[in-house]
């Protein structure tokens, strides 16, 4: 990966454009150095080398938050959320019970669009859980 940019690329009469590297995850450097700067095709996003791994850098636009409410009845373990949430977001999402916040280590699991809680929720028990949180893409 190249240290300099050498000569901008002309886009049109009246834009340039700095070209930069881009290719694959597997076509990353060997020897990368904090500040370099990629396009990964395969992820479809901007990278950059913090010095430890590269990291995709955030979007701009707004978040696209949602909240999914539910009551308890005393004996149903599983909802039913709107949207999927995958595993690895376990700890970007809020959820409570009756106003409290429940710990995700312990009282809930998640899988595609079903929140399983480890007991049910009590009858009549407001249950909220709000996702998105970890969203960046850009909802214009």
């Amino acid at each position: 990966m190249g240290r300099n940019v050498k000569s901008p690329k002309v886009l049109s009469n009246n834009a340039t454009a700095i070209g930069i590297p881009v290719g694959t995850t597997a076509e990353r450097s060997f020897d990368p150095v904090a500040g370099d700067l990629r396009f990964n095709t395969d992820t479809d996003k901007l990278e950059i080398f913090n010095g430890a791994a590269f990291k995709s850098v955030a979007g701009e636009g707004n978040s696209s938050i949602t909240q999914d409410s539910f009551t308890g009845d005393g004996s149903t373990l599983a909802f039913t959320m709107s949207t999927s949430v995958t595993s690895n977001q376990t700890q970007r999402i809020i959820v409570a019970v009756g106003n409290v916040y429940q710990n995700p280590a312990s009282a809930y699991t998640l899988s595609g669009t079903t929140i399983t809680f480890t007991s049910p929720p009590g009858n009549a028990e407001t249950i909220t859980v709000i996702h998105g949180l970890d969203s960046n893409e850009a909802t214009s």
